[in-house]
């Protein structure tokens, strides 16, 4: 498929200015347009990856298939839909609000991470040379190096604003304007010698003057009330003035609006958190050290590291230092260990290949991810060994007050970022987890005994035996009354008309495709089928009413687990037609043998794969 697919067709039906609305369903996008004439329909249906094209219902269709998802996402990206992307046909699930919060965080300071791990490598480099006489602390080369490796710290709040800014949808230049803005000379002149806690005013206003460099919250804080402002302003402005008096009221507003509330307000709320870590850390290290050591490899599978991430950059830029990220390390190391006592352990030549690059990536750029989810999560006992290696280590780094003083991922490459009186001590916590961790390992064990008898078990199986997921009749694919599934486009199957409204698992397997607006479900068997179950035809327009779904993307399924119930008379009083196709969507090359039709019960085997 070209990996440019979505832009050609957003190009061919007109370009974003063309198109009224956007979304998709579980195999196709569904557009709407100002002009019909602009669409060239014949250029679409010729794309590699477009399986055919029609117009349905009021709506230009583009039937892709499974990976319509994707193809959306190309298609609304950098336009005016793409934060009204989860759309119809979005696979998440309404999220909790500490989810929320987390995939806020990691998308704000993901892309800045690059910038703040080599900036910390060289600050740490630059400390090395001139603790070894190599390097003056009053040359000019020194000054220009240093302000080269802080100047992610100064700024900071302007880097994090064009960040939140993309995060939120507001405008990325109006938002580094509105940061920029506190920390330019005039505004810190301000407080003359006062320093943070200043009060002048504005129109009579009082405000709290505030240093912004270096500052984590009061940026994001601004910026999502940016955003809320813009979205507010463009459905009053008449569109052909946005470009002038969105962006000017937004200045005149949030510039001021910051200074006076979400600035003092964010560094106060910044400086509580920090303290209040710090604080842990230094009433008892060796405990803090012990417990932050030994979990946080856990959470990162779980991305929880995303909530602490900002106390330590929040520390470096205002301390000068940390004592959270020396911790971190300890866990990659006793990762590291688990990846090395698994290259030991292991009789699998792949594995071992496997796990000496997961070693060397942790190593080499701190990166444990390979690690985590190559060797931890699928032999979980090594996952045991790297939480008690990174907590053996990282009891030992904690109790000597271990300091890093730039933000950084654990490895040895970072090392310079540790540089002080405390680096012995971190290195000889590093090489405690490393060797805990590989020991550990090594007397655990990885259970790859039970990992190859089941995966033989698994090929003895032969044929993959799929379930009727619903009760129901039984009628041919080319029988349903929607030419992508009849014509076969879409793969082999068979359609059911249900009894009743409750949708189970066909096999054992993973949930890998669940619509937000639960009407299909994509799932995949532990032999890798990949199966579609369609609910009805055109019942996306219900957009979730009248479906209820058990199971969300990622989980695991057993044949026979309930996956989604619907309102089958309500939906059928509506209209539409429930229909419902199952298809195999990757089995174009597989021998597929479908049992007779009609009248069946759920739980029997319809399908057979070899």
């Amino acid at each position: 498929m070209d990996k440019q697919l979505g832009k050609k067709i957003l190009e061919l039906v007109g370009g974003e200015e063309n198109v009224q609305s956007i979304t998709h369903c579980a195999t196709r996008l569904r557009m709407s347009f100002k002009d019909k004439s602009k669409v060239e329909d014949t250029a679409i249906g010729k794309l590699n990856g477009v399986l055919s094209t029609m117009e349905k219902g009021g709506q230009y269709q583009v039937v892709i298939g499974p990976a319509v998802d994707s193809v959306y996402k190309d298609v609304v990206a950098n336009t005016k839909f793409e934060s009204d992307s989860s759309g119809g046909g979005d696979s998440q699930e309404k999220k909790n609000i500490v989810t929320i919060f987390l995939d806020t965080v990691a998308g704000i300071f993901t892309p800045l991470l690059p910038l703040l791990a080599g900036s910390g490598v060289l600050r740490g480099i630059v400390l090395l040379l001139t603790q070894v006489g190599l390097l003056s602390d009053t040359s000019s080369t020194y000054t220009i190096l240093t302000v080269s490796s802080t100047a992610v710290f100064y700024f900071l709040p302007i880097l994090l604003a064009f960040t939140s800014a993309k995060k939120f949808g507001a405008n990325q230049y109006v938002a580094v304007a509105i940061m920029g803005a506190l920390i330019m000379p005039d505004f810190m002149n301000l407080m003359g010698d006062g320093g943070n806690g200043t009060v002048s005013s504005f129109i009579g206003i009082p405000v709290v003057l505030m240093g912004y460099s270096s500052t984590v919250i009061p940026a994001v804080l601004a910026v999502w009330c940016q955003s809320k402002l813009e979205k507010f302003l463009k459905k009053i402005i008449p569109l052909s003035l946005h470009l002038l008096f969105v962006s000017l009221i937004t200045l005149l507003v949030m510039v001021p609006l910051t200074a006076i509330v979400f600035g003092p307000f964010g560094v106060y709320v910044g400086e509580a958190f920090a303290n209040l870590v710090n604080a842990l850390m230094s009433f008892n290290g060796w405990i803090a050290g012990a417990f932050i050591g030994g979990i946080w490899n856990v959470m990162v599978i779980f991305g929880l590291q995303w909530a602490v991430n900002p106390v330590m950059i929040q520390n470096i830029s205002v301390l000068g230092f940390d004592k959270i990220v020396p911790l971190t390390g300890a866990a990659n190391f006793g990762m590291a260990g688990a990846a090395m006592g698994t290259f030991l352990k292991t009789k699998d030549s792949e594995m071992k290949s496997f796990s000496f690059s997961a070693l060397l990536s942790i190593f080499f750029a701190g990166i444990t991810e390979p690690a985590i989810y190559g060797i931890a999560v699928k032999y979980k006992k090594p996952l045991i060994g790297a939480v008690i290696g990174g907590a053996a280590g990282g009891a030992f780094i904690g109790g000597m007050g271990v300091n890093a003083y730039a933000f950084v991922f654990g490895g040895l490459t970072t090392i310079p970022a540790f540089i002080g009186d405390t680096l012995v001590y971190y290195l000889i916590g590093l090489a405690i987890c490393f060797v805990v961790g590989t020991i550990a390992t090594i007397i655990l064990g990885i259970d790859e005994d039970l990992e190859e008898t089941s995966a033989l078990s698994s090929v003895s199986k032969g044929n993959e035996v799929i379930s009727l997921p619903i009760s129901g009749d039984v009628i041919k694919l080319e029988d349903v009354k929607d030419e992508v599934f009849s014509s076969g486009a879409m793969g082999k199957g068979l359609a059911i008309i249900p009894d009743n409204g409750n949708l189970y698992a066909p096999f054992d397997g993973v949930v890998t495709m669940l619509f937000a607006t639960k009407h299909a479900i994509g799932l995949t068997s532990d032999q890798g089928n990949e199966v579609l179950i369609h609910i009805g035809m055109d019942t996306v327009e219900l957009n979730g009413e009248l479906f209820t779904t058990y199971v969300k993307q990622g989980d695991k399924v057993k044949r026979g687990d309930r996956l989604i119930s619907f309102d089958k008379d309500a939906i059928s009083k509506k209209g539409y037609d429930l229909t419902t196709p199952i298809v195999i969507t990757n089995a174009a090359d597989k021998d597929i043998e479908f049992s007779k039709y009609g009248k069946m019960e759920q739980g029997i085997e319809i399908a057979s794969i070899q």
